[in-house]
């Protein structure tokens, strides 16, 4: 993803620089950027998509309020959203961090969800989270093994380190031996390790391949212990993007992601896949079976984003069929009225386990 500036930022999003204090936004954007971290990466994209953030958020306003006094994160909403979206980019682009790629994807909820400004922006995202699901998986070189030279103290000396066969310095040369070579033996078990990475990243991509496919082949829950194929659409759509979000070891998943996906809701079924509202799909579950797939505690602060899981959490934890809407609704996230494709359930039920895994590792 090609680095989107600051002042980019504000022109997507219909301001000029003559129109805006860029100058006094330069300085605390590289104070902010220094202090991001994945619970601050949570709360940008709120800010981004305009929604409430419940924590502290002097780390954002106050290296804005040193540099211009006049500036307010009530009177500015608008502005906030650009240097979110701007941060983001950073996070993305910059430092390469998955997980703000998947906060993003995750908080649009394939569109359901308008950002504040800017919507082309998920779209930006969404392709460089494709590239950095590549660049995640992809070997790196191999790497020379270069072995620790003796210290001048000792092989690099031109001058006796022993004169006349002297115990004292027998044993002092003996000891500085002893020293040196545990320091070249941890230097070589370094350099070996390093060169074999490449070789065990191989290795768990192949596992990790071979587990999918044989996920694939199938076909079955491994939670509910059920085939995909009996279960009904939204059903089936939730739990393929759970399990297979268990078979992955990178925040983004591979590649191929939403093939698979597919893929796997597809097989067994005919025609046209139907759509589901957020209200509907709890209830395709037993209360036995949301017992096995909620997460009542990984879902703690990220009941806004993570619509879907907060909707088992809260069924399961308040009971079918109608009684957990009401604490739903006031969590802040997307309305239980919403319709989604199966396809689409699957998707954000998968981007949503791989959020919530890597935040709690």
């Amino acid at each position: 993803m090609k680095e989107i500036s600051l002042a980019d930022c504000y022109g997507h999003a219909g301001l000029t620089s003559e129109a805006t204090n860029i100058a006094l936004r330069l300085k605390p954007f590289d104070t902010i950027s220094k202090a991001v971290d994945a619970d601050r990466i949570l709360d940008l994209v709120r800010f981004y998509f305009g929604m409430p953030v419940a924590r502290d958020t002097d780390w954002f306003s106050k290296p804005i309020v040193d540099a211009d006094p006049a500036f307010s994160m009530v009177v500015n909403k608008r502005e906030v959203s650009i240097l979110a979206m701007a941060l983001l980019a950073h996070e993305v682009a910059v430092e390469e961090k998955p997980v703000a790629a998947l906060a993003v994807l995750v908080a649009s909820a394939s569109g359901r969800r308008e950002p504040a400004i800017w919507p082309q922006f998920v779209e930006v995202i969404s392709a460089a989270a494709r590239d950095l699901a590549i660049s995640q998986r992809r070997a790196g070189p191999p790497k020379q093994i270069r072995a620790r030279a003796l210290s001048d103290d000792l092989g690099g000396s031109k001058e006796n380190l022993i004169t006349a066969a002297d115990p004292t310095e027998l044993n002092a040369v003996l000891k500085k031996l002893n020293v040196d070579s545990r320091e070249m033996d941890k230097h070589l078990a370094a350099q070996v390790s390093a060169a074999l990475q490449p070789l065990r990243d191989e290795i768990a991509n192949l596992r990790e391949e071979k587990d999918m496919l044989w996920w694939l082949i199938g076909g079955q829950s491994c939670d509910l212990q059920r085939t995909y194929a009996s279960m009904s659409e939204g059903k089936a759509a939730y739990m393929i993007g759970l399990d297979f979000a268990k078979r992955c070891r990178t925040p983004l998943g591979p590649h191929a992601s939403e093939f698979l996906i597919k893929k796997a809701l597809g097989e067994g079924r005919d025609g046209k896949l139907a759509k589901f509202r957020v209200d509907a799909l709890p209830n395709l579950f037993s209360d036995s079976e949301l017992k096995v797939i909620s997460c009542s505690s990984e879902i703690d602060g990220l009941r806004d984003l993570c619509f879907l899981n907060n909707a088992m959490s809260r069924a399961n934890d308040l009971g079918l069929p109608n009684c957990w809407k009401k604490k739903y609704g006031e969590d802040g996230s997307l309305s239980d009225k919403t319709s989604f494709e199966a396809e689409e359930v699957a998707l954000q039920s998968f981007r949503e386990a791989l959020l919530l895994r890597t935040l709690t590792e």
